[in-house]
C-alpha cells in the first residue's frame, strides 16, 4: 500500500498540474495483457493505449484513431487512420500496427474480451499506411463496440517477437500519458504525452496510488492527500462530501453490477428450481435500501439494466417466497430438513454451501451476510469466506479463462459497465467458452446459445431488441445468477487540484476523456 506521506511529499514538491488518484489494487504493467480489473484497470490502461474508436460521455462510439470509415454489408469495414499519430517512442502508428494488434489478440487469446472480439475477422488488408480493410465472416452487430472501441492498438515493432504477453513488461502506447514508474502494490507515475494527437492532457503528471482499504481512501481524500478516487463514495459518506465546500461531487447511474453468482455445474446449484428458491428469499430492493441507502437500482432478473435501451419490460420479476413456500419447494426438490434443522439431499448429506466475497468490498460483505441470514430459516447453511480479490477471481475465473473451470459454490461477484453498455449477453451466457468468455458459472441453455449467437450477427436494431428480450425472459427463469443491484455512482474530488472530471453515462468519471482538456 502506498504510504500517504509519500504521496503528500510528491504533491508538495511538484510545481506543475498533477492528478493523484487512488485506485483499489495493483493493475500489473498497464498493458492490454496484464491489467487486472475491468474497472478501473482497463480505464487506467487506456491512458497509455488508444483504440480505433472511443465512447463519448453519452457512451456512444466516436472516431478516435480513425479519421473516417465505411461499412459494406455489415462485413467489410474500411478504416482511414488519422495522419501523424505517433507511439510514445516517436515512431509512426500505421495500418500495419492495427493489423498486427488484431492478429496478435487472435494468436494469443490471453484476454477473452479482446480475443473473442477479433475472432470473426477473416482478413485484414493494409493497402497503404493509413488504410485498414477488415473483412468479417458474417455481419458483426457489435463490431464497432468490440473490438473497434475496446481493443487497444499495440506497436508492432515492440510486440512482434513477444511470445509471452502476460510476462512482457513494456507500456509504450500512443495514449495521452506515458508510464514512467511502477512500484508494485504501491503506485504508478504517468507523465503527459505532450504531442498527443487528440488534445492536450489535463495534467502533466498522473499518480495512481494503490489504496486497497476504502476507509483509508476516503480519509486521504478528505485530508486532500489525494485528489480523487476510482472508488465510488459509499452511501454512508455521501452527505459528508456533499456538505464539504472544499469538495465537489458528481452523481449518475452506473452500468456496473453486483451479482449473487452460482456455480451451475454442480449440485444443488445445477438445479434451476433450487436457484429460484434462493432468489425468492432475496429482496434486491431491500438490499439497495439497506446497503446502498437507496442510492442504486434493484437488479433485473434478466440482468439488463432498466436504463438500457435493450431492457425489456416483459422480463419476469424475481420470485418472492415466504419461508413456508421456500421450504415446501425445497421439500419437493428432495431436500428435507433433518433433526438439526438443516437441509439434506436424497443421499442423506447436508447441503453445505460456501459463498466467496472480496475482502476489500464492505458492501458485498454486508450483502453476503444478509443473504446468509435470509437462507438460514429454511435450513440452508451458508459459510461466508472473505478472501482477497485475486483469490476470489481465480476461484471463479482462473486466469480469466472460463474454459479452465471453476472452484466455488456461490459468490458475490460483479461486472464492469461495458458488459451492459456493449450488450455482451453472448459473453455472459453462451455455453461455448470461446464465446461465453464471462460465463463464470458454467451456465448451459441451448436456446440461449442460439439467441445470443444471433445477437452477434443481427444488425437490425428492432430485431436485436427482440432477441435481447427473449434472452432476458429465459435468464429470468433459469437464474444462472441473481443480479442484486446496479449502484448510483457518486464520485468526490478536490476541484482545487483538478476540476476536469467528465461523467460518462453508465461508467463514471474514470475515463480517458476526464484526463484530457
Amino acid at each position: 500500500m502506498l504510504a500517504l506521506s509519500a504521496s503528500t511529499t510528491v504533491l508538495a514538491s511538484h510545481t506543475g498540474k498533477r492528478i493523484v488518484l487512488a485506485i483499489t489494487q495493483d493493475e500489473g504493467e498497464l498493458s492490454p495483457f496484464t491489467y487486472v480489473t475491468g474497472y478501473p484497470g482497463y480505464n487506467m490502461m487506456s491512458l497509455v493505449y488508444d483504440t480505433l474508436f472511443l465512447n463519448d460521455i453519452g457512451d456512444v462510439p466516436r472516431s478516435w484513431l480513425v479519421d473516417s470509415y465505411s461499412v459494406k454489408d455489415g462485413k467489410v469495414w474500411t478504416l482511414k487512420l488519422k495522419d501523424g499519430v505517433k507511439w510514445h517512442d516517436g515512431k509512426p502508428l500505421t495500418s500495419a500496427d492495427v493489423k498486427f494488434s488484431f492478429e496478435y489478440y487472435k494468436k494469443y487469446p490471453v484476454v477473452g474480451r479482446f480475443s473473442s472480439a477479433v475472432k470473426p475477422i477473416t482478413s485484414i488488408r493494409t493497402p497503404d499506411a493509413r488504410t485498414v480493410i477488415i473483412t468479417l465472416e458474417q455481419p458483426g452487430a457489435t463490431f464497432l463496440l468490440q473490438p473497434l472501441s475496446d481493443a487497444p492498438i499495440i506497436p508492432k515493432h515492440i510486440w512482434e517477437n513477444v511470445t509471452s504477453p502476460k510476462t512482457f513488461k513494456n507500456a509504450v502506447g500512443s495514449g495521452p500519458y506515458k508510464l514512467v514508474e511502477h512500484k508494485t502494490d504501491q503506485s504508478y507515475r504517468l507523465v503527459e504525452n505532450a504531442g498527443y494527437f487528440a488534445g492536450q492532457p489535463g495534467a502533466d503528471e498522473v499518480v495512481l496510488a494503490v489504496i486497497p482499504d476504502p476507509t483509508s481512501t476516503f480519509q486521504a481524500l478528505q485530508a486532500r492527500q489525494i485528489n480523487a478516487a476510482a472508488r465510488e463514495v459509499p452511501p454512508e459518506l455521501i452527505q459528508r462530501f456533499t456538505g464539504n465546500d472544499r469538495m465537489k461531487t458528481v452523481r449518475g447511474p452506473s452500468y456496473t453490477s453486483t451479482l449473487l453468482q452460482f456455480n451451475t455445474t454442480a449440485a444443488p446449484l445445477n438445479n434451476a428450481g433450487f436457484r429460484r428458491v434462493i432468489a425468492g428469499l432475496i429482496d434486491p430492493k431491500a438490499l439497495v435500501e439497506t446497503i446502498l441507502l437507496g442510492n442504486g437500482t434493484p437488479g433485473s432478473a434478466g440482468f439488463v439494466h432498466p436504463a438500457s435501451p435493450f431492457y425489456s419490460e416483459a422480463t419476469p420479476k424475481y420470485p418472492k417466497l415466504t419461508v413456508a413456500q421456500a421450504g415446501k419447494a425445497l421439500d419437493n426438490l428432495g431436500y428435507k430438513l433433518n433433526g438439526a434443522g438443516v437441509r439434506v439431499g436424497k443421499d442423506g448429506k447436508a447441503v453445505d454451501l460456501t459463498m466467496l466475497v472480496a475482502s476489500n468490498n464492505p458492501q458485498r460483505i454486508r450483502a453476503a451476510e444478509i443473504i446468509a441470514a435470509q437462507l438460514r430459516p429454511v435450513g440452508l447453511r451458508l459459510t461466508i469466506k472473505s478472501l482477497d480479490p485475486t483469490t476470489v477471481q481465480q476461484a471463479l475465473w482462473p486466469d480469466f479463462d472460463v474454459g479452465k473451470g471453476r472452484n466455488f459454490d456461490m459468490a458475490i461477484w460483479g461486472w464492469s459497465a461495458p458488459v451492459q453498455s456493449q450488450l455482451n449477453l453472448a459473453g455472459l451466457f453462451h455455453s461455448n467458452s470461446s464465446i461465453g468468455t464471462l460465463n463464470v458459472g458454467g451456465y448451459r441453455n441451448k436456446t440461449i446459445d442460439t439467441l445470443t449467437t444471433r445477437l452477434l450477427t443481427t444488425v437490425d436494431a428492432k430485431a436485436r431488441e427482440g432477441l435481447a428480450a427473449r434472452v432476458q425472459e429465459i435468464v429470468a427463469k433459469d437464474l444462472p445468477f441473481v443480479t442484486l443491484w446496479y449502484p448510483d455512482t457518486v464520485y468526490a474530488f478536490d476541484p482545487g487540484a483538478y476540476d476536469g472530471w467528465k461523467f460518462q453515462k453508465g461508467q463514471g468519471i474514470i475515463n480517458k476523456r476526464s484526463f484530457l482538456k
